[in-house]
């Protein structure tokens, strides 16, 4: 239970964040903040793979055999213009983190409503939830040894360098997102 109320104050409190960040001025604001959490051990080695290649799957699991290996949540972002963005984007944007995680599939486990205060301002945005599952039959070990002797494109801006962890500069700026940056270059988030 205590792990649970931990999670859930980490929670608010980047969602908080988030919504203060929108409206301070010079801000750089996150198209979508997401986390993944590991749940259990992976059946094979990830491999990173192409976000086409990650099945999606809305109210039923698989009808593979598969492994629930993590979790994903992303948090709902804003647009320049200080818009949120609409679910499609972040279910976009689960897809491309769980195809640079190595998930085979991921499951939507829903949309969920977060309301958090800021200045005595109400704000609302959502979260999607979904599970990264790995499926464990021949077929997908013979695609995984095909994924793996094949070298994925790298994403715009992957290998660039940049400026951690101070943030971004005139000259060097913010890697674009899904990369973070990792020993002063732009990186997935999944190594």
């Amino acid at each position: 239970m205590m792990g649970l109320r931990a999670a859930m104050t980490n929670r608010f409190v980047n969602v908080m964040v988030l919504a203060g960040c929108a409206t301070a001025s010079g801000c750089v604001v996150i198209p979508h903040a997401v986390s993944y959490s590991a749940v259990n051990a992976p059946p094979r080695p990830f491999v990173r793979r192409a976000p086409a290649d990650v099945d999606v799957f809305v109210g039923k699991p698989p009808a593979r055999p598969y492994v629930d290996v993590g979790l994903f949540e992303v948090t709902q972002g804003t647009t320049d213009e200080g818009s949120r963005t609409p679910t499609e984007s972040m279910i976009k944007s689960l897809r491309m983190h769980a195809a640079l995680r190595g998930c085979d599939a991921v499951q939507i486990l829903g949309v969920e409503l977060i309301s958090s205060y800021n200045h005595h301002v109400s704000h609302e945005s959502r979260m999607v939830s979904g599970v990264c599952e790995m499926y464990t039959d021949e077929q997908a070990q013979l695609a995984a040894v095909r994924l793996a002797s094949a070298s994925p494109p790298p994403l715009p801006g992957e290998g660039k360098s940049c400026v951690a962890p101070d943030g971004p500069t005139p000259e060097q700026p913010p890697c674009p997102d899904p990369l973070v940056c990792a020993h002063n270059v732009c990186a997935s988030p999944y190594q």
